[in-house]
Parts: C-alpha cells; sequence; structure tokens
C-alpha cells in the first residue's frame, strides 16, 4: 500500500497487468510513480514478464529495468523458500502431521506460470486443527527458531495460526485454521484436508485447497488485510488468476459466496474488483465502474488503523465460543503473559510486570 493513488494511474496499472491472451498497446506513460505502487503492490514482476513475453507494446526495456530486477529477485527467493517449504513438509510428514501450502507458495508454484512472478515474504501452510502446536513443537526441535511470543495459550490456540518461527532464516506461519475461531470467516465444519488437490514443483509435491476454497479464502483474506491496513493490487491479480480459467465463473463465484451468505456482499465486492482484471469481465456500467475504480483508489490508500485494529481483535474474542474462553482471552488481551511483556517491551526481568501493564494500557 502507498500514501495515495490516482485513479488515472490505477487504470494504467490495470491495463498493464490485464489477462489479456493476445498484444495490447499500452498508450500511457511508465512513471517513476506508477513504478513505485506496482513494486509496492506485488504486480510488478508480473507486468515485466507480460512485457517480456510480448503482450505488452509500445514499451521498452528503459522502462522496465526496474521491474525487471524486482522478477530477477523474486526468482532467486523463490527457490530458498521451496526448498524450506519442502524440508517443513518432510519433518511433519514424518511426524503423521499432513500440510497443505497456502496463499504465497501455493500460487507460485502453480497458478503464475513463473516462480519470479509474485512476491513472498514468509511461508503459510496449514495443518489439520488442533495439531498447530504439535507442529510448530516438531519444527523448533529441529532448529526453527521462535520470533514472537503469544499473548497466552488461549490465545495462540484460538488464532488462525500459532506464532510465527523461522526455518534457515525464512519466516514460516504455521496455520491451524484458515482464519481465528471467533472471526466471522473462519469455517467450522469444513474438512479443508479432504477438499485439496496434489500439484508438483521441481519434483516436490504440495498440497492446495481446491479452487472454491482457496477462492473463499483469498477473497476473505483481502477483506481481513482491508481491514488491517489496506488493499494490495496483487491480492486481486491472485484471485483474477484463479477465475480466468473457470468456464462458468458468475456460477463459481455464488458457489464461493454460498459459504458464508451472511457476508457474500463484501466477498462479491472483492470478486468485482478482480474481474476488472479480465478481458470482458468487468462491470459494464460505467457509472458502477468508476466507482469501483474509486473504491480501490481509496483501499490501496495508507492509513494508521491501530485503533481499529484493536477493536476487531476484541470483537474476535467476545466472538469466541464459551463464556470461560471469552473472559480468559479479554484479561489476558489486556494482561498478557509475563514472556509476551517482556517480549514486546524488550525489559529485564526486574522491571515490575505492572509497570509494563500500565504501559500497555495507555498504548506506550
Amino acid at each position: 500500500m502507498i500514501k495515495s493513488v490516482d485513479i488515472s494511474e490505477l487504470k494504467a496499472l490495470i491495463e498493464l497487468c490485464k489477462l489479456n491472451d493476445t498484444a495490447q498497446k499500452f498508450k500511457g506513460e511508465i512513471t517513476p510513480s506508477l513504478q513505485q505502487i506496482a513494486s509496492k503492490n506485488g504486480v510488478a514482476a508480473w507486468i515485466y514478464k507480460r512485457y517480456k513475453s510480448g503482450l505488452l507494446k509500445e514499451l521498452d526495456d528503459a522502462h522496465m529495468s526496474q521491474w525487471k530486477s524486482v522478477y530477477f529477485n523474486n526468482t532467486i527467493l523463490y527457490q530458498k523458500y521451496l526448498q524450506v517449504f519442502n524440508k517443513v513438509q518432510v519433518l511433519l510428514k514424518e511426524k503423521g502431521i499432513p500440510l497443505i501450502g497456502l496463499k504465497g507458495i501455493a500460487l507460485s508454484s502453480e497458478l503464475y506460470s513463473d516462480e519470479g512472478l509474485r512476491p513472498m515474504s514468509d511461508i503459510d501452510i496449514l495443518v489439520p486443527e488442533g495439531r498447530g502446536s504439535e507442529a510448530l513443537e516438531v519444527l523448533l526441535m529441529n532448529g526453527a527458531k521462535q520470533t514472537v511470543v503469544p499473548r497466552s495459550e488461549i490465545h495462540e490456540q484460538i488464532d488462525a495460526h500459532v506464532r510465527a518461527i523461522k526455518v534457515d532464516g525464512i519466516l514460516v506461519e504455521i496455520h491451524q485454521r484458515l482464519f481465528s475461531v471467533g472471526s466471522v470467516f473462519y469455517l467450522k465444519n469444513t474438512d479443508r484436508f479432504s477438499n485439496s488437490v496434489s500439484i508438483e514443483k521441481q519434483d516436490i509435491v504440495i498440497e492446495r485447497l481446491n479452487d472454491k476454497l482457496m477462492a473463499y479464502h483469498l477473497v476473505a483474506h483481502a477483506i481481513k488485510g482491508i481491514q488491517m491496513g489496506g488493499l494490495r493490487l496483487g491480492w486481486l491479480l491472485d484471485i483474477a488468476l484463479l477465475i480466468k480459467p473457470i468456464e462458468n465463473k458468475e456460477a463459481f463465484i455464488q458457489s464461493v459466496l454460498s459459504i458464508k451468505p451472511k457476508h457474500k456482499k463484501a466477498l462479491r465486492e472483492i470478486f468485482n474488483m478482480a474481474l476488472l482484471f479480465i478481458p470482458d469481465q468487468a462491470l459494464t456500467d460505467t457509472t458502477q465502474y468508476e466507482k469501483v475504480l474509486a473504491k480501490i483508489c481509496h483501499l490501496m490508500e495508507e492509513k494508521d488503523l491501530s485503533a481499529k485494529h484493536r477493536l476487531i481483535n476484541l470483537f474476535h474474542l467476545v466472538n469466541v465460543p464459551g463464556f470461560k474462553s471469552k473472559i480468559k482471552l479479554i484479561w489476558h488481551e489486556f494482561f498478557p503473559q509475563k514472556s509476551y511483556m517482556n517480549y514486546r517491551y524488550q525489559t529485564q526481568a526486574k522491571e515490575s510486570l505492572w509497570r509494563l501493564y500500565a504501559k500497555r494500557l495507555i498504548r506506550r
């Protein structure tokens, strides 16, 4: 996300990213601002590859130099991510813990035709619900390094993922469910492991969610991302690439919306944004089209949503089933375990815990 986005720049980026199968002439200008927006929104390498493939005309190498470096950097980093994913997979499977690759590792390995096209900052994996702590322990015993401390044991139990770790210097998030128990997008009775498909990359087998669940996860994750800080254009491109080969797109979208009918309006809005990247699928009504573009521009802007984060977090805690669980979670939200407070404030053990709690309550 960036501080501000002009609607003309957004239109130019969509044209550069659009999933055309034939060459298109780009009549706009590649400005430094446009280069920055593309890089920060995860679509720079995608645009560069389209240019190198002959799908973008009226451009030259000088326009692409910055995006070219992003593409090659992504390509190099992907090899490291894939090897770490495989190492994690082998270690967990030895202990009878299956896993699914989520988001970047799954998308880069199949949906994108080239591993250099989608940037990644971590590896997200999903293990069966209830086995997150077990998977964490296996990896910690095999050299993984803990990067954060949970607020409390019960916080970690109800969250989407357990504490983040690093394996060979690469950040790994072990998801025990797609969304936290208190999230409106939590799926209580859906077995992700009976709704997965196998893909293969460089002789490494990766399980991923089936198209319907992957679409649901990507769209709902985009909504969550917007709530937590803003929209990343690359998220819409992910969704568009997933939808493009599907023959009956509207029926597919409706099947995804049926997963959470109470929230179909919010889910549909993200689908409509993603459809802008697919030729002949965008809104035909000019007024509605302009409204969607304006909404994307607004959502891409950087905002200080820290106060909103706290409210969203409290909502998730209150929405967790069980009165005792709610009380414990809310208590530890304001008064976390000592190890978390020492981690959060980088303090020595001798400092008073209540002094640290006072800092937390006044948000120092």
